[in-house]
């Protein structure tokens, strides 16, 4: 009674100091607004899109189908833009207890009620990235939890029911995440093992059954609607081809960061290759099928994350094979059948993990793998973080452009500005996540996953994009500066249109930018001093930043009499 107490007693306090700290840690992550954004379209009647372009098909531009509707499911709740944040980041808290807390228990069921404390339970809970990237309006706490609750029915398969059962999570897993697919396979061979040792193929029918009935007809709902069978933002990560040269040193990171992490090779290989406890038959933790199932979930997945070169956020693609590597140490301790052993295994590797040794450049958003939450509370300007200048510029935007056919070109931490400002098109061009057409495009430098597309001024031009909020794109062009001076933003423009810029003129005397007409004057003032040449060179970019937009032809009169 005494041990059970303890042990509940560790459980509990280890499930509430990983809500504390997650929600402590709480903040959105840029590229949950593109979750946001296709949540909110849906709520709305437009349909899963990220722009409202009728010319447009519609672009798959997330890989998380089952967290955006979750998301939608809050705004159908009644929660405005700023409560879809609040929504997502309470559900990842409780995801992320949930882990410790399906932990604690998968604890108890393998030790056979003997364990002080639950291992794996104490050491997820004491991950800091763990807490810190499940309250940034992701699906990474929810997938961590699906892959958890997928090891643990893999690990001791009772019945059709389970098998039902461990299917149905991995239609959720794999629709949480394409990756995901890795865990089904993974998840299906020791269901199809059971099947044929036990002579009861219901189990393999159980298991296969929510895939035919659920992700079969969604496979083709996404084929019919997006015209791919992937999404579009494979294509644009190019996962595919292998980037083994990033995804080395993401997983070396990762693991001389959490140092503690690495002594768990030592339990996994001895006791997988040793026979099985005496008392397998009767308690199956005991036996040699969970190592097995620690194995084919944890190995499989880190090749995966080498071969895609990981993630540009650290840690988020090692997350969720976590708890089941964890989980050998519970195991462990179950096999050595003393009852000072879980506890032995938490106190050495607890400490170890809080003691983390990050890598340098973190907080640098320039550097191939970044802490994005990090650098998103990095001050902007005294007591004003850069989430919260985000914030800023966003409502500011919104107000101004309201009721306006704005077009934006956003890259990496402008994908809330397309979603506070509610322009109708933005179209992402550092990966083309919600593009076709950039995403198809090859990656002009590798330097960071997800990240390094072309810029095309001549596609944004076509599309009808306005503004750039690149503030060194095509910096070489004074004359398409735009500063909006109440929070003093710089962006780009893309393509002039007069009576757009007159309008927001009106609407804000403090939108700074070059009047075009008066500059278009002045040059043609100083034509005599100009080459035919320059000029001939200039009135090209001249024609597709206005004349193309815009009845002017008096002015390019002049200019084509002086080239011609």
């Amino acid at each position: 009674m005494k041990r059970s107490l303890s042990f509940w007693l560790v459980a509990a306090l280890a499930v509430i100091a990983a809500a504390w700290q997650s929600w402590a840690l709480r903040w959105t992550c840029d590229d949950a607004f593109i979750t946001f954004r296709y949540a909110q379209h849906f709520v709305d009647g437009h349909g899963l899109v990220f722009n409202l372009d009728p010319l447009e098909p519609p672009v798959e531009g997330y890989t998380n189908f089952s967290w955006t509707m979750w998301v939608a499911l809050g705004a159908l709740f009644g929660f405005d833009r700023a409560g879809m944040e609040t929504w997502s980041i309470f559900w990842g808290v409780v995801c992320h207890a949930g882990t410790v807390l399906l932990l604690a228990a998968m604890a108890w069921r393998a030790s056979g009620g003997r364990a002080l404390v639950p291992v794996a339970a104490c050491a997820y809970a004491a991950i800091h990235h763990a807490a810190s990237l499940a309250p940034a309006g992701l699906e990474t706490a929810l997938f961590v939890l699906l892959v958890t609750a997928m090891a643990r029915l893999s690990m001791a398969l009772r019945c059709v029911r389970e098998a039902w059962l461990l299917g149905f999570l991995g239609v959720l897993c794999a629709m949480t995440r394409p990756d995901g697919a890795l865990f089904v396979a993974a998840a299906g061979l020791f269901v199809l093992y059971d099947a044929v040792r036990r002579h009861t193929p219901r189990l393999l029918l159980g298991y296969v059954l929510p895939f035919v009935f659920v992700f079969a007809p969604y496979l083709l709902w996404r084929r019919l609607y997006y015209g791919h069978w992937v999404p579009n933002t494979a294509v644009a990560k190019s996962a595919s081809e292998p980037f083994l040269e990033l995804g080395w040193p993401y997983l070396r990171d990762f693991f001389l960061c959490y140092w503690a992490l690495l002594p768990t090779v030592v339990p996994i290989v001895w006791f997988a290759a040793r026979r099985a406890d005496v008392l397998a038959p009767v308690t199956p933790f005991l036996g040699r099928r969970p190592w097995l199932v620690v194995l084919a979930f944890v190995l499989p997945y880190l090749g995966f994350v080498a071969w895609v070169g990981g993630d540009f956020m650290f840690a988020r693609f090692v997350l969720p094979i976590l708890p089941a590597l964890s989980f050998a140490w519970d195991l462990a301790a179950a096999r050595w059948r003393r009852p000072w052993a879980s506890l032995m295994c938490a106190m050495l590797l607890v400490p170890g993990l809080l003691l983390r040794v990050e890598p340098a450049g973190l907080d640098n958003p320039l550097h191939p793998v970044s802490d994005n939450r990090r650098i998103s509370m990095k001050e902007f300007a005294p007591g004003v973080t850069w989430a919260d200048a985000m914030r800023i510029v966003g409502g500011y935007l919104h107000d101004l452009f309201e009721g306006l056919d704005v077009r934006l070109a956003i890259a990496g931490g402008h994908a809330n500005l397309a979603f506070r400002s509610e322009v109708p098109v933005a179209v992402e061009v550092a990966a083309g996540l919600t593009d076709a057409h950039i995403a198809r495009l090859p990656y002009r430098k590798r330097g960071k996953a997800g990240h390094g597309k072309p810029r095309d001024p001549r596609y944004l031009e076509a599309r009808g994009v306005h503004i750039h909020c690149e503030p060194d794109y095509l910096a070489g062009d004074a004359w398409r500066e735009l500063w909006f001076r109440p929070v003093n933003t710089p962006m780009r423009l893309v393509t002039y249109e007069r009576e757009l810029m007159a309008e927001l003129r009106r609407r804000d005397p403090n939108v700074q930018f070059v009047d075009f007409e008066q500059f278009l004057d002045r040059y043609l003032a100083g034509l005599a001093s100009k080459s035919k040449a320059e000029v001939r060179r200039d009135l090209i970019a001249f024609r597709r930043y206005y004349f193309d937009h815009n009845d002017d032809p008096a002015r390019l009169a002049k200019f084509e009499d002086f080239v011609r």
